[in-house]
């Protein structure tokens, strides 16, 4: 059968070429939509658990692919490096380190541009606001090409030498590779045929499908795949899920969703082991971990530091934000100057940062006093200009991995070993970078390198307080991990997945309570400087939709009839509709159709892929009616006249089921425009009704809580007045808050 591939952005129906199933028996025809509620899937449970068993495999295979590949790149890089500087000197071997950094972020770039531009970034705004339900398809879409480079990206970006981690492009990856899986496995168990007899025609059907359900299912889909990405980083399957968890709010997580995400990460965890175990390494080499365990890891001495230190974290964590976002702005508004350049100037700018990551870290490097290399140490340290036998600290914290160098932070076998002044001038070059890379084009996570920031501050705090005698049992190790949880959750606003992750890598939960306090003493000082986190001012700027789960103060005094949708009246359909009235329709920018019957009582809501689809279908059966090749039969049950052949019927049945294409006008034209069309048996046949003075704060929470996409504004007396939706929702409040 012939088809039109489905867009990325559709949800109206699914080509029957790509499911590969064939047209359904005429038993199976609908005479209307059947739909399910909101935030169900109803999917038979062996497909959704067959979806959640390949997103977890796959993630491992992924995962294993990428750590393996970036352990490589990296090592290769800092082995010339330091192979060159010990022949040639330290300024051969910046030489050859800057040198490096730019080949690979020359690769980086043109794959990127050249390939799929969306994937030059880490895809967590979007990525966020898809999870929440605000968004009717992933910004961008998930398609293939886009999960391959941003995976390849990824690899590339870190072996640059950006001051990156690798956790939203990872959780980003997961997601669209569940997006693809459950496409491909439910796709062809959310189709229905739906009877649309037009007045005039012999009966005709078309494939639909329920958007809602097919939507919730990759929701639950992709929030399994997100969680097993963050479970391997940390090699923490608990803090994957509490990760998704935050990321997705409370009020958008299925029940069902905590046991998928459970089961998924774990075999995700067990699998990505058993690879990296088979190829003679282990799980541990390539993430956050730090094994001292001690009976008591901190004592009450230590409390009124940890308070201290949190305090400044969550401040520092505010000023950094607003940095990150000026620095942006700056960024975005210098490459709009040079906008006839594009996209040379971006990609050449993202090469010169590279190579300007590399210049200042060895020449921050430089500045550090090599030190003897203990017997016995437990963590990798960087020789760099110094002599065998000794390392520089900061070389150590510059010219590596940002999960090396936290490994570092967070020992607490090598207390001593960093001293103070080192810790300082890794934080001020780091930062520095860490804070000039907004706005590049590049795969980034920002989680790592906000964990390092805050790592640096906290030793550098222990190793003062450790020289003076002021501390408890807590050794400088311990005050870099609270400083690091501190940073990451003022500037992520999370809390449980930070706790999570920092304890797992510390492999000590005796250190759980001074992490919950740093977390809470942190967020609130964030929250007192600035309301919003990175994560939310990127949502705002970047103007993906997403709806907060609190009802916003701009809402108090408004009432559901000054926020209803701006309709053009042609947008407004009735039971009955003829062909041009529908076509009229589609030429708006609406996307949720009000359907009204006799009286103004609003039925309920269709949607344009609906519409589309009905449009062709009707359009197709009428071509095949003043075909030589009339009389086959149709899904619907109806016939056309005498049959020729079984290839001809086929090719018929294939040309009638073929998709809406870019030109409708074209498909519509054999159609009579006065042809009457049952628009009443596409909708939503329950509307949810909201009378026009209910308050904006009731109503808010029917969308928020409730998972509702459209709903109908009435009268005391029932007649429509105007439809609200989600998009529109978060539109009013957006700009009332502005």
């Amino acid at each position: 059968m012939s088809g039109v591939p489905l867009p990325h952005f559709s949800r109206g129906y699914v080509s029957p070429t790509e499911a590969a199933v064939p047209a359904l028996p005429p038993r199976h025809l609908q005479s209307r939509m059947q739909m399910t509620e909101p935030k169900a899937h109803r999917l038979p449970w062996y497909v959704m658990w067959g979806i959640t068993m390949v997103t977890a495999v796959g993630m491992a295979m992924l995962n294993f692919f990428t750590v393996l590949s970036m352990r490589k790149l990296v090592g290769w890089k800092f082995h010339l490096m330091q192979y060159v500087t010990d022949i040639g000197g330290v300024l051969w071997g910046t030489v050859a380190l800057v040198a490096c950094a730019c080949f690979t972020a020359t690769l980086c770039t043109v794959l990127i541009y050249k390939v799929s531009p969306e994937a030059g970034s880490s895809g967590a705004p979007e990525n966020k606001g898809w999870l929440n339900g605000s968004s009717p398809f992933p910004p961008g879409g998930y398609k293939p090409i886009h999960l391959f480079v941003r995976c390849f990206a990824t690899i590339l970006g870190n072996a640059s030498g950006y001051p990156v981690g690798r956790e939203g492009p990872t959780v980003s990856m997961g997601t669209n590779f569940a997006y693809i899986v459950t496409e491909f496995m439910a796709g062809p168990h959310v189709r229905q045929w739906v009877d649309i007899d037009v007045v005039g025609q012999a009966p005709t059907a078309a494939l639909m499908v329920d958007e809602e359900q097919y939507a919730q299912a990759k929701r639950v889909a992709c929030a399994v795949g997100g969680a097993c990405g963050m479970a391997m980083i940390f090699d923490a399957p608990m803090g994957g899920i509490l990760y998704m968890f935050e990321e997705m709010t409370a009020v958008c997580w299925p029940l069902e969703l905590t046991f998928r995400a459970f089961v998924g990460t774990i075999v995700c965890a067990l699998l990505s082991r058993a690879l990296l175990n088979g190829m003679g390494t282990d799980i541990k080499a390539f993430v956050i971990y730090e094994w001292s365990p001690q009976r008591h890891p901190w004592g009450w001495n230590d409390v009124p530091f940890f308070f201290v230190l949190a305090a400044a974290m969550g401040s520092f964590s505010a000023l950094h934000t607003i940095v990150c976002l000026k620095v942006g702005d700056l960024r975005q508004k210098a490459m709009k100057s040079l906008e006839h350049l594009q996209p040379v100037n971006k990609m050449v700018e993202a090469v010169l940062y590279a190579a300007l990551c590399a210049l200042t870290s060895s020449l921050v490097a430089q500045m550090g006093r090599c030190e003897p290399l203990k017997t016995g140490a437990s963590v990798e340290f960087v020789r760099y200009n110094c002599q065998e036998g000794e390392y520089n600290p900061v070389a150590s914290l510059l010219l590596t991995t940002s999960e090396a160098a936290v490994n570092l932070l967070f020992s607490r076998k090598n207390a001593g070993q960093i001293h103070p002044t080192n810790a300082f001038l890794s934080f001020l070059g780091y930062t520095c970078l860490n804070i000039g890379l907004t706005g590049v084009t590049v795969p980034s996570g920002n989680f790592t390198g906000t964990m390092l920031i805050g790592g640096l501050i906290g030793r550098m705090m222990g190793s003062m307080a450790e020289r003076y005698q002021l501390t408890g049992p807590a050794v400088s190790g311990v005050y870099a991990m609270v400083g690091s949880a501190a940073m990451l959750c003022g500037f992520k606003r999370m809390s449980l997945a930070v706790v999570v992750f920092v304890a797992t890598a510390a492999n000590d939960f005796n250190l759980v309570p001074p992490l919950m306090l740093s977390v809470v003493v942190s967020v609130s000082c964030a929250e007192f400087l600035l309301h919003r986190g990175y994560d939310e001012e990127q949502l705002i700027r970047r103007k993906v939709a997403f709806l907060e789960p609190q009802t916003p103060n701009c809402l108090d005094k408004k009432k559901a009839s000054e926020l209803c949708d701006i309709l053009p009246p042609e947008a407004t359909l009735h039971v009955e509709a003829t062909a041009a009235e529908v076509s009229k329709a589609l030429k708006t920018d609406v996307s949720d159709f009000p359907v009204v019957k006799a009286g103004g009582i609003c039925v309920g809501f269709t949607t344009r892929e609906r519409l589309e689809a009905a449009l062709e279908a009707c359009a197709k059966r009428g071509q095949m009616e003043h075909s030589p090749t009339a009389g086959l039969e149709t899904p619907g049950g109806g016939t056309l006249g005498t049959g020729r052949t079984e290839d001809a019927a086929q090719s018929m049945e294939g040309e009638f089921e073929r998709l809406i294409s870019d030109s409708l006008v074209s498909s519509f034209g054999i159609l009579p425009a006065g042809a009457k069309l049952p628009i009443g048996r596409l909708v939503d046949p329950v509307p949810y009704t909201i009378l026009e003075e209910m308050p904006a704060q009731r109503m808010y929470a029917l969308f928020a809580r409730g998972g509702l996409n459209t709903a109908s504004v009435v009268s005391e007396n029932g007649q429509f007045v105007g439809m609200l939706s989600r998009r529109g929702l978060i539109h009013h409040t957006r700009h009332l808050d502005h």
